[in-house]
């Protein structure tokens, strides 16, 4: 049996990796950028306990990403993806989305918050003076465009 079979059979029923794991690696090599960064920028000993605390940090993120990577339990990471993608990715990606659209409205419609509810309203640029009703709560407000 070559390595390559050995590695192939080492890996079936292990999880593997997935967006989560590429997240807990990234902020793990940042993690240990900023300790070398901060060791390195002074040499005092609150520096040198930042950067141990920094360093710490990266190693432990480093290790649950390969802990999750060569985890059997596959129902439990799973359930930690899902989670990462509902709470955080998702939530992120759709923040990302609206700036986006609001980005390329912004030549043609203003955007305003409603002073009653925090509701975004959109309305057309060039208008003059135009009174606004909240689609959410109802409230009228006037506003230039």
């Amino acid at each position: 049996m070559n390595f390559k079979e050995k590695l192939a059979k080492f890996f079936a029923g292990r999880y593997g990796g997935d967006s989560l794991n590429t997240v807990l690696n990234a902020f793990s090599v940042a993690a240990l950028i900023a300790a070398v960064i901060v060791f390195g920028a002074s040499g005092t000993a609150a520096a040198k306990v930042i950067s141990l605390i920094l360093w710490l940090v990266s190693l432990g993120l480093l290790g649950l990403g390969l802990f999750r990577t060569f985890s059997r339990n596959l129902t439990a990471r799973r359930a930690e993806y899902e989670w990462y993608r509902s709470h955080i990715a998702a939530p992120i990606a759709k923040r990302r989305r609206e700036a986006r659209t609001r980005r390329e409205q912004s030549a043609t419609h203003r955007f305003f918050k409603c002073p009653g509810c925090g509701q975004t309203v959109r309305v057309p640029k060039g208008k003059g003076k135009i009174r606004i009703t909240c689609p959410k709560c109802g409230k009228v407000f006037e506003k230039k465009s």
